[in-house]
């Protein structure tokens, strides 16, 4: 998909710290700059090293002055987990905005339901948008022997094979290249792959 003049693409990434939201949100903004873009990014969190709730904005285009998506802006929401992306519903807008994200619910009280809660966040999710897709994240990767580390690229891989995005596949494994430890990358770039065969 391309940019029209003076318009912006609006991503919100949201989940917990460690979960490798701002390394998402980086790889991201650095393939958009690749594409020849400009890009603004910011982040809002709390604990974000120690599990709290994180959320990126990213808004790419021609020319971006200000790194917030406002409400009912958004493009796309990437969630990593289900009751933040819930959260994140703010800059949803129920026609027009994209909602991929992860079946993982993290029960804050380790007492509850998690499966009754998680389908409770489901159908509340559902009320936001009309283009929302769930990703089994943990299952595949644990189906395929991959490190369950690595939930945020299989995320992305997800994205990018959904054609929603303004760069191209290539400019995202560049920017993942580029931005992985040596060590990692081949099970990184195995989940474009595993992806592309779903």
């Amino acid at each position: 998909m391309s940019i029209k003049n003076n318009q912006s693409y609006n991503i919100i990434l949201t989940g917990y710290g460690g979960q490798g939201v701002i390394t998402l949100a980086e790889i991201l903004a650095q393939a958009a700059l690749a594409a020849g873009l400009d890009v603004k990014q910011a982040e809002l969190h709390g604990l974000a090293q120690r599990g709290g709730s994180l959320e990126c904005h990213l808004r790419i285009g021609e020319k971006i002055f200000s790194p917030l998506v406002g409400r009912a802006e958004a493009d796309l929401i990437i969630g990593l987990e289900l009751l933040e992306t819930l959260r994140a519903c703010y800059y949803a807008d129920p026609e027009r905005t994209n909602i991929i994200v992860n079946h993982r619910y993290w029960a804050p009280d380790p007492l509850r339901v998690e499966t009754k809660i998680g389908e409770a966040i489901l159908n509340n999710l559902n009320k936001f948008t009309k283009n929302l897709k769930l990703v089994e994240a943990e299952k595949l990767l644990t189906e395929n022997n991959l490190n369950l580390s690595i939930v945020n690229t299989l995320m992305l891989a997800v994205v990018t094979k959904q054609k929603v995005l303004p760069v191209s596949e290539e400019q995202i494994l560049t920017a993942l290249r580029a931005k992985i430890k040596p060590q990692f990358l081949a099970d990184n770039q195995k989940i474009f792959d595993l992806v592309g065969k779903l």
